[in-house]
Order: structure tokens, then C-alpha cells, then sequence
């Protein structure tokens, strides 16, 4: 059996670190709380019942009470739809593309040799994200963005350490590493042409790639008070990422009598920082029987922190030009703090089938006045549900299935208005939905190194497991 379950989970390895694109699922702007298939069921409620090598990104204390070696792949699918309604300039709708997230977990117990109070890991997962694209011709994306992508993930060497039995701590580093950030816009000759000229140009485009890394950390705890009775915390700090990479405009138009160099294509360096917020949540379970369990988790992300989002060019070479990049490159955010609560259920029918459910509300940070369609957040609810699948002593399964229902925002902001530009308005009533699969498989050894034995006269450690064991 080892032999025939090895390359299984060789296999979900390899294929769970390719990165991809993420959206944004929870937490409020542009997180992305989307980690594996039972917390994605219990809609996000696990903080206190971290049994599986996924709790590395949501609680990482818990892996100090998995056995022996774990190795899990979660295949996240997800489509999000924005619809935006103004019966002055028109309707449009976000393409609603359905993107694949994969994450993956390793976690690793040496047993005896470490009293099997130590445990070690390493993930990979996307913790925000963003993908979207709408109709460029659109008057509310068309100079603000009307594709956006935010592409990332992270890598998390995770150590956990059983203090006492009932107390379990877990933490580590996190690689943040942002391969493709940015968005292709309208590039409005007319603020040129229009304002000193009088006559309107077609616009042209340009496109922005930026790229780069940061390192931040994490911190989890978990509390067992009791057999029926468990508290969680889990912290992960604030990163600014400094990114950078390239402008890329196509038909800028400027004729050489207002100071420009005619219809050309150009490319220039940009820079900018990507502040991603600090986050704690705080959980509670009580498990009444063997079999049943419950929790309610509250999370904070500190979203305040996110004032603008400033593109620096390096100068084009030509100062008609640099007056346009530096007109369209700054956005303000002045983002709040975003607040969640999650509750989540799950029960087990029988020896190998467990089931699950639950629900999250979030409050957005997204403020009205800063507003824009690549964010279209606002307070949203969703339901969840899933269950999980012991196939055999070595393999298990699980699988869930989330709907968000974004409540109904309507928008009357200044945002990439301007007297020189018609239609540039994104006032209008914005509604979202998104809806995520996901599938996780697990391969475990639990016995693959000696645990030895509790003596008799010990008290035996206060095991707590959840309904999922």
C-alpha cells in the first residue's frame, strides 16, 4: 500500500505548488482566505479545530497534533461576476472567468524522538488575489481598469510545539512573492489634445506588469480546555511589497505642435507597494459528542493601512507623455478596517463520511468614495457546505462548495472623472456573486515513525480530536 500511495502524494505536490490566480474570497478587498476544501466548508470557522496540514495557513498550532508525515493538495475553483447597472452609461458585467487556485501542505511529526510534541510543515497558498476583466469600452473601467490581475503566493516553513497537552503554539516566516501585478487601462490623449488643443484623439492603452517579494511572518495558538471546550488565535503581521517592472503604452497620440512625438508605442520603468494588512481571528469550538462539533471564529484584518496605490513612471522620454502617466497613476484607497464572522459545523455520519456546513458575513473596508470595479467589494454573506471521505487508512478526500452573495452597492464617487474626458464616470449600482469548489486530497503515515507509549499511570494528553478524525 505505501508503495501505491507514495506517488499519489508526490503527485499532488507537484501539481499544487504551480502558482495561479487567485480572487478575493474573504477577509474583505483583496484577501483571499481560500486554503482547503474543510475550511472552505465550515466557511472559514477552523481556527479552533486546525487537524489537517492546511491549518499551516489558519492556525498553525495545530500541526503539532498531526501524526507521523501528511502531505496534502487542495484544488480551489472559483468564478466571481460583478454586475454594474446605470441607465445613463450603460450596463456591463465582469467576464466571470473560472480560475483554478491550487495550495499545498506538507507537515511532518518526528513522534518519540521529540516526546510527539514537535511538529514541522511547509505551505504554499495565495492569501490575496485578484482577477478580473470587464468590457473596455465601459465608461467606469475604461480609464480606472478594465482588466486587473494581482497574482501571488506564498511559502510557509512552519514549526509547532506542544507546551503541555493542553497548550499548542505554531508559527514561522512567510515568502510573499507577487509575480504579476497590475492592469491594462485606457490611455487618454485627450488630456493633452482636448485641454490644450480642443480637438478630442482616440485613446490609447497601456498595460502595467510589476513583480516582487517580501518576507512576513505568522503565529497560531491553540488552547484545549477541556475534552468538549477549545480556543484558538491566529495572527499574521503586515507586509508592504515593493514592486516593480514595466509601463507599456500603445498609440499614444500627441502631435509634435502640442510638445509630443506623433503617434508612437513606448515602454518605461514603474515601481509601486502593495501594502497587504495585518490579520488576527479568534475562535471558539465545543465538540458535545465524539461525533459533532461547532465553531465560531471573528476576524479582524487591518485594512486601514491601505491609503493609495501610486504607479511611479520613470520618465517616457517626452513631457506630454510624463504628464499623462502622472495624472492616471495615483488612486486614493483610504481603505477602513474589515471585520468577519464565521460559524461552521460538522458531523460525522459514519466511520468514513463526515459532513459539514456553515456561513461567514464580512464587512468590506472598501470605502464608496474610492471605489472602483476592480475591487467590487461590499458586505456580503455566504453559505457553505461539504463533507469528507476516509478512502482508506493512507488517503482521504474532501470536497466543498461556497456561494457569496455581495450586497448591493450603489456608487456616485469622482474617480477617474475628468471635464477633458466623456463617459469617465463608474457611478452606478454594483452587485457581486462568487462561487468556489474545491477538492482536497490528503495522504497520511501516521505510524512512520515510533510514537512510543503512554505509560499506564500518566494521565493520557488531552487529545481533542474534531468530528473530522
Amino acid at each position: 500500500m505505501m508503495k501505491k500511495i507514495l506517488p499519489v502524494a508526490i503527485l499532488i505536490a507537484f501539481i499544487s505548488i504551480t502558482p495561479a490566480p487567485a480572487f478575493a474570497v474573504g477577509g474583505g478587498g483583496f484577501e483571499n482566505a481560500s486554503f482547503s476544501a474543510k475550511q472552505i466548508a465550515l466557511s472559514g470557522a477552523s481556527t479552533a479545530t486546525p487537524d489537517e496540514p492546511a491549518a499551516i495557513s489558519y492556525n498553525p498550532a495545530g500541526i503539532a497534533d498531526l501524526p507521523g508525515v501528511q502531505v496534502q493538495g487542495d484544488a480551489n475553483f472559483l468564478s466571481m461576476f460583478t454586475w454594474k447597472d446605470n441607465d445613463i452609461t450603460g450596463n456591463t458585467r465582469s467576464s466571470g472567468t473560472i480560475s483554478m487556485v491550487p495550495t499545498a501542505y506538507v507537515t511532518i511529526n518526528p513522534g518519540k524522538i521529540f516526546s510527539n510534541k514537535l511538529g514541522l510543515g511547509v505551505g504554499m497558498d495565495s492569501p490575496f488575489g485578484l482577477m478580473n476583466k470587464y468590457n473596455s469600452n465601459d465608461p467606469a473601467v475604461h480609464y480606472a481598469g478594465w482588466r486587473n490581475y494581482l497574482k501571488m503566493y506564498t511559502i510557509k516553513p512552519t514549526i509547532a510545539y506542544k507546551i503541555t497537552d493542553k497548550i499548542s503554539v505554531g508559527g514561522g516566516p512567510m515568502w510573499y512573492r507577487i509575480y504579476d501585478f497590475g492592469g491594462i487601462q485606457g490611455y487618454p490623449n485627450d488630456l493633452i489634445t482636448k485641454t490644450y488643443g480642443g480637438f478630442t484623439t482616440p485613446d490609447g492603452q497601456i498595460r502595467l506588469n510589476t513583480s516582487g517579494n517580501h518576507w512576513g511572518w505568522q503565529l497560531g495558538t491553540l488552547i484545549k480546555l477541556s475534552e468538549k471546550h477549545r480556543v484558538g488565535y491566529y495572527f499574521r503581521s503586515p507586509v508592504v511589497v515593493k514592486t516593480s517592472g514595466l509601463a507599456k503604452v500603445e498609440n499614444s497620440n500627441i502631435p509634435g505642435f502640442l510638445g509630443g512625438l506623433g503617434l508612437r508605442n513606448y515602454e518605461t520603468g514603474v515601481h509601486t507597494k502593495v501594502s497587504l494588512p495585518m490579520n488576527m481571528t479568534w475562535a471558539y469550538a465545543y465538540q458535545p459528542t465524539p461525533k459533532t462539533h461547532y465553531e465560531a471564529d471573528f476576524t479582524w484584518s487591518h485594512w486601514a493601512t491601505y491609503k493609495r496605490q501610486y504607479f511611479v513612471t520613470d520618465s517616457s522620454g517626452n513631457a506630454s507623455d510624463d504628464a499623462i502617466l502622472n495624472a492616471i497613476r495615483e488612486g486614493n484607497k483610504d481603505y477602513t478596517e474589515a471585520f468577519g464572522l464565521q460559524l461552521g459545523a460538522s458531523h460525522k455520519l459514519t466511520k468514513k463520511l463526515t459532513l459539514r456546513g456553515g456561513s461567514f458575513f464580512y464587512w468590506t473596508p472598501v470605502p464608496k468614495d474610492n471605489f472602483i470595479p476592480a475591487v467590487a467589494d461590499a458586505n456580503h454573506l455566504s453559505l457553505s457546505l461539504g463533507l469528507g471521505y476516509d478512502i482508506n487508512k493512507y488517503l482521504t478526500t474532501d470536497i466543498a462548495y461556497s456561494n457569496s452573495f455581495y450586497f448591493r452597492r450603489r456608487i456616485n464617487n469622482s474617480v477617474a472623472e475628468n471635464a477633458a474626458l466623456l463617459n469617465s464616470s463608474m457611478d452606478g449600482t454594483y452587485t457581486s456573486y462568487l462561487q468556489e469548489f474545491v477538492i482536497s486530497i490528503t495522504a497520511h503515515w501516521d505510524d512512520i515513525f515510533p510514537r512510543g507509549d503512554t505509560k499506564k499511570d500518566e494521565t493520557p494528553s488531552i487529545a481533542m480530536n474534531p468530528a473530522t478524525k
